[in-house]
This record gives structure tokens, sequence and C-alpha cells, in this order.
């Protein structure tokens, strides 16, 4: 991979590798089934290269492994509309990634230029030419700042809240009266889910191997009942906040799909979409796009949730109860990852709490539902606002002074 920044760029055409993915597939009268395999000559030597991760704090605006192809009059063209073809691309996919759908025709449109001046740098993958065609993978990283401006600017509601990762739960089902598949071989729902780009949007999906402890943590009898102690033991095996249960039901015309999140720390949400088959369509192809459809539907909802029109901040003074200075400081450090929250205050502190006052963005539910994908929870006791790290230790009091001890002039912060 080669690095570029805007400043610099230099032609430097790498040797080329790549491997090729062979999906075949076909949806039976009886079953649905899915083959993955790798092909071509190079797969046997080259270890496929993997796809974008999911989307963090440190990569939200870049967007990563941007394919070009671009065909022209020779190769020096062709590279030079490739790489501003990328750098726009890579723009469209970031914005895309924090406004909702329904907005983005309000986004102020950008020429090539301009989008290239919001470039900090890009870097290049997989490049390969011919006489006068050119392909590459771009990553592109975008200046937060000048993004963020240009969507305050025209009054554009966005989010830059991450959610915690969720399990996918990918259950299928050839017709309404039919068992439900699972952790089964012949469940091709959940091989098309294992292929939904990582980097889809703020909701990181995490897609179950089908092991012997997955089968073991929740059956499909329990996860088509929503058992929840059976759901959360399968999202806790991966360290995620909750799980996506996405029941796939064949009809005559495609499929009918049902999703709901069942979060640990929020109240549940349910989706419902048709994904229909078009004729000739294989199976494996119809599955996949089922399943971009409904991974692109939960990423939608959580944007829809969480967008926020940023104009004014709104104050909140609350306190924090801490064991240790320690705790404080972890407690701090949370608050200042919320992307809502500009700015915090220390106004005093004792031997066990904070008192603190937070600027934010947006409504209060949407400062609570972001602060716990921190693991934060901000709620009111006896009419004070409480912030507590989820399985703090320390007790939650209120300005009476459950210990009784007086506040204190705030430490230089």
């Amino acid at each position: 991979m080669h690095h570029f920044t805007e400043a610099n760029m230099r032609a430097n055409i790498l040797d080329r590798r790549g491997f090729a993915m062979a999906v075949a597939g076909a949806l039976g009268a009886a079953t649905l089934a899915v083959s993955l395999a790798f092909s071509g000559p190079a797969a046997a030597q080259t270890p496929p290269v993997p796809g974008p991760g999911p989307v963090t704090v440190e990569n939200l605006f870049v967007a990563a492994a941007v394919p070009v192809d671009v065909t022209a009059g020779g190769i020096t063209e062709a590279r030079e509309r490739g790489l501003t073809q990328g750098r726009v691309s890579g723009f469209r996919k970031v914005v895309a990634r924090i406004v909702a759908r329904e907005d983005l025709d309000r986004v102020p449109q950008m020429n090539a230029t301009q989008i290239i001046d919001v470039v900090r740098d890009f870097s290049i993958a997989n490049e390969r030419t011919s006489a006068v065609r050119y392909l590459a993978d771009l990553t592109v990283r975008f200046d937060p700042a000048v993004i963020r401006r240009l969507l305050r600017g025209a009054n554009i509601p966005y989010t830059e809240t991450l959610s915690k990762p969720l399990v996918v739960v990918p259950l299928l089902r050839e017709n309404a009266n039919a068992p439900w598949q699972l952790w089964e071989d012949t469940n091709a729902w959940r091989a098309a889910w294992a292929m939904v780009p990582k980097d889809m949007g703020l909701v990181p999906l995490i897609v179950p191997t089908g092991g012997r402890e997955d089968s073991a943590s929740v059956t499909a009898a329990q996860a088509a009942s929503k058992d929840l102690i059976a759901l959360n033991a399968l999202a806790r095996r991966y360290d995620a906040g909750g799980t996506v249960l996405a029941m796939a039901t064949g009809t005559p015309d495609g499929l009918q799909i049902q999703l709901e999140e069942l979060r640990t720390d929020v109240p549940s949400e349910g989706l419902s979409l048709t994904q229909g088959r078009e004729a000739g369509q294989a199976g494996d192809a119809f599955l996949l796009a089922g399943a971009n459809a409904a991974g692109a539907a939960v990423q939608e909802s959580w944007k829809r949730r969480n967008r926020v029109t940023f104009g004014g901040t709104t104050q909140i003074t609350a306190l924090v109860p801490v064991a240790n200075l320690k705790e404080w400081l972890g407690v701090k450090n949370r608050l200042d990852d919320v992307p809502l929250i500009s700015r915090l205050d220390l106004q005093a502190m004792t031997r066990d709490r904070a008192q603190i006052t937070l600027y934010y963005s947006g409504a209060q539910r949407q400062l609570e539902l972001a602060m716990s994908q921190h693991d934060l929870t901000l709620a009111q006791q006896g009419g004070v606002w409480i912030i507590q790290m989820r399985g703090s230790a320390a007790a939650a009091v209120t300005p009476a002074g459950a210990s009784g001890t007086a506040p204190a002039e705030a430490p230089p912060q």
C-alpha cells in the first residue's frame, strides 16, 4: 500500500496482486444453500485481502478500500481520473455514514475540486493497469472539521454517535410454516450476512461463527421466541451490546425480513422490509442483497434516532459518585468520548463525588443513548442528575450529601 498527501502525489504503479472470490449457491425448493470458495490462479499463493473493519472513532471520517475502475484514452488520463473518482466516492461514503438517507439530498453539492480540498491524505492498494484502464482501491482520509462545518452551515442533522457492536442472529425458514434454521450448514442467510461490509455504518455488526459455543448459547427456538437470557448470553460471548434478530421468511416473490434490535441498555427497536427476487437472479446474490438491505436498515434506524442539528447547546449539572480518583478519571475520559458533549466543566470535587456541568447538543434522550454506548448512565435521583459508570462501586449521592462531606474547591483541570 502506498500513501499520498494532496500536496505530494506521485505515480507509483504497484505489482498486480489480488484474489478472486466465487460464491456459488441457489435458492432451492427444499433448502437454501451457499458455498464460498476462492478461485483464480492467485488464490492459491496469495491470502485474501481483508475488507475494511468496523467504523471506530479513529476512522469515522475515513473511507477505506474504495474501488476504482476507469478506462480512458491512456493510462495517465485513466489514473488521474481514477484517483479523482476514488476521492469523490470516498467523500460520499463518509457523508452517507453520518447523515440519514432522507437528509442526503439537502447536503450541499460539491464539485471534485472542492471535495479534494477536504481530503487530508489518501493511500492506494491493489493498483493494476493496462494501456487504457486503471484499477485500484483507495483509502481516503477527510478533514472532520471541514465536513462538520459543511453540514452545520447547511443545517443538516447528522450523528457521530457510535453504537456498541450487535451480534446478528440470522434466522431463516423456507416459508411461514417451516421451522427456523440458525446454526445449520444449510442456513445460507447466515453465510450472506457474513459477506455484508464491516464498515457499512455506525453500528458494528458481528456475525457469529456458528460453532459449538454459539449453538450452546442460544437455539433457533429460543431466538425466535426472543429469549433475552439466551440472546444476552450470546451477546456477552462477543462482548457486544445486544443482538439483532434477522428473521427471514421465504415467500413466492422473495423474502419477508423482520429485524429487531435487542439491546441491553436501551429499548428494543423493530423494523420490517421485503426483499424481492429478480428474474433469473442467483440464490446467493438474492440473499446477499437481502442481507445488505437489512444491514443498511439497521444503520439508518440508528442514524435517525441519534441525528442532531448542531446549532445551540444545552447544559446540565450533575453529580458523579466516585470511589476514588481513578474512577473519576475513567468517567471523565468516557464523557470526553461522547460526541454530543462539547464541553465539561468540573465545578467541585470531594473524596466521593464530583459536581460537573455538561454542555451538549441534541435532546436529553439522545444524550442518554450516546452515553450508554460508553457504559455511562444518566438518571435523576431526588430531582438531581446522577452520572455513573455502569457497574461502578460508588454509591449514588444527592446534594444533601449522603456522605456528609461538603463540596470542595474545584481542582485545576
